[in-house]
C-alpha cells in the first residue's frame, strides 16, 4: 500500500505530493516500531483451558494469577505445584463420581490466603495449633449449618465481631457410628471447635473466599490453611 502511495505522489502537483510523501514516511516509521517491538514468536497469554493440570499451567506460568498468591489456574485439577514447585511425584486425584464434576485428590490440599488480609483469621488459626487442633481439616459440606448451630449456640454475639470457628464448620464433624447425633470424632470428625471474635469484615471475606477454594473438592477431601 505504500508503494502506491508513492506512486499517486509522484503524479500530484509539487505541494499535494509533499503532504502524500510526508504521510507515506510517517506510517513507514510506525509500522518499523510496531516490527521492532514484536519480539520473535511473541504470542497471547495462555488461558487456564490451555492445560490440563494446575501443576502444568504453574510450570508454564503464562496465564493469569487472578488471586496474586503465585499458583497460576488453581481451578484446575491435580497435580498441583506452587511457586518453584514442578507438581512431579504429586498423588493422582481420585476420578470423580459419575455427573460429579468435582475432584477428590489423595494429597492434602493448600488453602492458600494472604495474611495481610486475614490477619486476624490468621491469629486465630496459630492459636487453635497450639491449643491442640488439628492442621489438617476433612471437606464435610453436609451438616456444616447444624455444627456451627450446635458450637456457638452459648457463645454470645458482639457487635461488629462474628464468632470464627477452626477447624471451620465445612473441615470437620459426620455422625459417628449409629448416632445420627453430631459428636465430637477425630480427623477431626466433630461438632466442637476453637471460637475467636473476629471483625465481621474479614471473617465473611474468608469464608467467601474458602468456599470458592473448595469448590472444586469433593467431601472427603484433606485440606489445610496456608498464609502468605
Amino acid at each position: 500500500m505504500l508503494a502506491r502511495m508513492w506512486t499517486l505522489a509522484e503524479r500530484l502537483p509539487a505541494s499535494r505530493a509533499r503532504v502524500i510523501a510526508l504521510t507515506v514516511s510517517l506510517a513507514a516509521t510506525a509500522l518499523l516500531a510496531t516490527s521492532a517491538g514484536a519480539a520473535p514468536g511473541a504470542q497471547a497469554s495462555a488461558t487456564c483451558a490451555d492445560y490440563e493440570t494446575q501443576a502444568d499451567a504453574q510450570r508454564a506460568a503464562d496465564t493469569r494469577d487472578s488471586d496474586g498468591d503465585g499458583r497460576y489456574c488453581e481451578s484446575l485439577p491435580c497435580p498441583c505445584a506452587g511457586p518453584g514447585e514442578s507438581g512431579e511425584g504429586e498423588p493422582a486425584p481420585t476420578k470423580p463420581r459419575p455427573g460429579s464434576s468435582c475432584t477428590r485428590p489423595r494429597a492434602v490440599q493448600r488453602i492458600v490466603f494472604r495474611r495481610a488480609d486475614y490477619p486476624n483469621i490468621r491469629r486465630h488459626y496459630i492459636g487453635a495449633l497450639r491449643r491442640g487442633w488439628p492442621k489438617v481439616m476433612v471437606l464435610n459440606r453436609p451438616g456444616a449449618d447444624a455444627r456451627r448451630d450446635r458450637l456457638l449456640e452459648g457463645v454470645p454475639t458482639r457487635d461488629g465481631f462474628d464468632r470464627d470457628e477452626y477447624p471451620a464448620a465445612v473441615g470437620r464433624g459426620r455422625p459417628n457410628g449409629r448416632s445420627r447425633g453430631l459428636v465430637r470424632g477425630r480427623d477431626p470428625r466433630g461438632w466442637k471447635a476453637d471460637v475467636a471474635y473476629v471483625r465481621s469484615g474479614e471473617n465473611r471475606s474468608h469464608g467467601s473466599s474458602l468456599g470458592n477454594k473448595l469448590r472444586r473438592f469433593c467431601n472427603g477431601t484433606r485440606f489445610r490453611y496456608v498464609f502468605r
